[in-house]
């Protein structure tokens, strides 16, 4: 009996053994997965400590051994060879097989670097001929953390149809092409998070020691301080919440550099972003130890943010990152949406990236990589000439002339420039700017301009000047008072800044007339406002429009009120001349939540009426969905109504952006004094929404009657 227990102590000894003698390795050095080439690549794991680890490999036969640190780390380089494979690793008890050598690449970023393969152009054909085991996808699963992971979740997969489906479009296009030009193994790894800040990918000691990165962490405490005990406010916008969850796990496994498409969760702070990608360029580079490897990002695409600059702002931001050695830009100024905020051609995007790593990372000569970018200019009398780097064999505009030009004189008010290329060279000028001072291209939101070079790549969001881009802007608010029958005007701004308007339609600078008081307005007028910062011009006009009407200040009758978080000007809302913007949020709309919208107008006395125009908004992303149809019906007496008119709806409710339309009837012989409007309610929100099941918005502003 003794000898058995004997025989069984040794059993759980042997075998406690074996187990202690385990390695644990990192998901992306697995199986299939891809080592970059010509390199002292880093291998690591976790053992026990004072375990000794072996590593053999077969495209040398070399040997290289290690041991685990008191921790349980260990951490060797092997030396790879030129592109090839298939190859094994053997560590320890374990293998890993078929490896290829070739070219590896980090792909980062927000929902356009994460947007799927299978929601993009051609999607069904790509993907069905999406056969190459020489392309090897390894998708990183989100996680956000507030200290340093050790891994992340995923594994390495050849390219396939099903692999390929979801994986990232824009790394996808650009592995692609980097295995057809190279005829070399291509190893991608897709590490992104929609929505997310570029600051949630920094380091956070890298953060702590920049005056922005200070910004945001003292903004992220201040959160948590105001967070109810319990709960961690920690998201994917949170400074190094990404970098910890799913970029510092990577490092320093060994790569050729990286691909990025972020900067739309940053608009808002768009003075701050060329720093910001220093700071995390930097950090990265710091962290991996290759040198400067190649960081290739995407400038976004035009799209219509609700806040005016802010997305150009953005995008010349990046524009000036360029500057930081060794990176890259693709410009995308033709293939976005304004109205979508995730454009559908992924294939150009991945393209024009592969041209700057083909032309700067692998020499291919004669290659034109990029589109024009500003490089000088010259004040020659009332206009400026500018000059252009990456012009290839030539200058060209998509069109009959130039768009999208804008210039300013020393008052730095901007006006629309006539532009023209003469050798190589535009030139441009305005008949409203005597002596002109600064030029800028493609400085809106949603701009779609036309220049390019002969080789089809567009030219990039720029400015001449150094000037503070200031966001700034007034709100314009309609007063009716119902005793007097005038309308005012009420503008208002923050921090008591100074407010310059005009009522013309002009574009008012510092000799327009200063808001002071309430203004009366006694005809339709285009009202535009401008605020100015310490005698600085803000970058942003407010705009609005007062129609007097037939219904101005007329009584109206709710059948279903109003939401109390969107009043507009509550009673008079509809019928205050004042016409709201694309921004639901302007204080011109009012907001119906799961209901019809049903009034009645009484115009006091029988009418003629020859039009009636009502807008409506839709911003699918915020629940607001147009009417399904309009309906007017009109009354004598005020309690029968006869239906008069209809209007459908020909704007599917999947249409993304900011979207304003206008139902506008039209009338030949209507005399009435009674007018019911009937909107419908598109109801539950659809299945796709992210909101299914909940209850849409209606939001409405002026009901013009003429």
């Amino acid at each position: 009996m003794k000898k058995f227990y004997i025989f069984i102590l040794t059993v759980v000894m042997f075998s406690s053994a074996v187990i202690i003698a385990q390695i644990k390795l990192p998901s992306f050095i697995s199986d299939n997965m891809v080592l970059q080439q010509n390199f002292d690549a880093p291998i690591w794991g976790w053992a026990e400590p004072g375990t000794q680890i072996t590593i053999n490999e077969n495209w040398s036969n070399s040997k290289y051994e290690t041991f685990a640190d008191d921790k349980g780390k260990w951490q060797t380089i092997i030396k790879t060879p030129s592109a090839g494979g298939p190859y094994f690793l053997k560590i320890n008890d374990k293998t890993i097989s078929n490896i290829l050598i070739g070219e590896v690449w980090i792909c980062s970023g927000q929902s356009n670097m994460q947007w799927a393969l299978s929601q993009t152009d051609n999607a069904e054909e790509e993907i069905a001929n999406a056969v190459n085991d020489n392309i090897r996808l390894f998708y990183v699963a989100r996680d956000n953390a507030d200290c340093p992971n050790i891994d992340v979740y995923g594994k390495w997969e050849e390219c396939s149809p099903k692999s390929a489906s979801s994986f990232s479009a824009v790394a996808y296009y650009f592995g692609k092409e980097l295995n057809k030009e190279l005829n070399i193994p291509i190893g991608l790894i897709h590490t992104s998070w929609g929505g997310s800040s570029a600051q949630a990918w920094v380091n956070h000691n890298f953060l702590e020691s920049t005056e922005e990165g200070r910004y945001y962490i003292e903004k992220y405490d201040e959160k948590i301080r105001n967070t109810d005990p319990g709960i961690n406010p920690r998201n994917h916008q949170s400074p190094s919440s990404l970098y910890n969850g799913m970029l510092k796990p990577l490092i320093p496994f060994g790569i050729r550099g990286a691909i990025w498409y972020q900067g739309e969760s940053n608009t808002g702070e768009h003075y701050m972003y060329k720093n910001l990608m220093e700071t995390l360029i930097t950090n990265w580079r710091s962290e991996w130890n290759q040198g400067d490897f190649p960081f290739y990002f995407v400038q976004i695409a035009p799209f219509n943010y609700q806040t005016e600059i802010i997305g150009a702002a953005l995008r010349d931001a990046q524009r000036a990152s360029l500057e930081i050695p060794n990176t890259g830009m693709a410009v995308t100024l033709d293939i976005g949406n304004p109205n979508d905020i995730h454009p559908t051609n992924k294939l150009d995007v991945g393209k024009r990236l592969s041209l700057w790593a083909l032309a700067n990372t692998y020499g291919k000569k004669d290659l034109v990589y990029s589109g024009p970018l500003y490089k000088r200019m010259e004040i020659d009398g009332k206009q400026i000439k500018l000059d252009f780097e990456h012009v290839g064999i030539g200058l060209v505009c998509k069109g009959d002339k130039l768009s999208h030009f804008i210039i300013a004189g020393t008052d730095k008010v901007f006006h629309p420039a006539e532009a023209y290329i003469e050798n190589n060279t535009v030139i441009v000028s305005s008949k409203n700017v005597e002596s002109p001072t600064a030029v800028r291209y493609a400085f809106n939101n949603g701009d779609e301009p036309n220049l390019f070079n002969k080789d089809g790549l567009p030219a990039s969001t720029f400015r001449t000047d150094n000037w503070d881009i200031l966001t700034e802007k007034a709100t314009i608010i309609s007063k009716f008072d119902p005793l007097t029958k005038e309308i005012f005007v009420e503008m208002k701004t923050n921090n008591d800044n100074v407010i310059k308007y005009t009522l013309d339609g002009s574009e008012p600078n510092e000799s327009s007339p200063e808001y002071t008081s309430p203004v009366k307005i006694e005809k339709t007028s285009e009202i535009k406002t401008k605020v100015f910062v310490n005698n600085e011009p803000s970058s942003v006009t407010s705009a609005s429009t007062i129609k007097k009407h037939l219904a101005v200040g007329k009584k109206v009758t709710y059948n279903n009120i109003y939401s109390q978080k969107y009043p507009g000007g509550n009673e008079y809302s509809l019928v205050n001349s004042l016409t709201g913007s694309k921004d639901f949020k302007d204080g011109n709309w009012q907001g119906f939540e799961g209901v019809d919208f049903e009034v009645i107008i009484d115009l006091e006395y029988q009418t003629k009426i020859s039009t009636i125009d009502i807008d409506f908004l839709q911003n699918v992303g915020s629940w607001i969905i147009l009417p399904t149809y309009v309906k007017i019906f009109s009354s004598s007496d005020g309690l029968s109504f006869k239906e008069i008119n209809t209007i459908d709806n020909d704007i599917p409710i999947s249409s993304s952006g900011d979207i304003k339309k206008t139902f506008d009837f039209t009338f030949n012989n209507l005399q009435t004094r009674y007018l019911k409007i009937l909107a419908k309610s598109s109801g539950k929100l659809p299945g796709w929404h992210q909101g299914a099941g909940n209850d849409s918005w209606l939001f409405v502003d002026e009901i013009i009657i003429n």
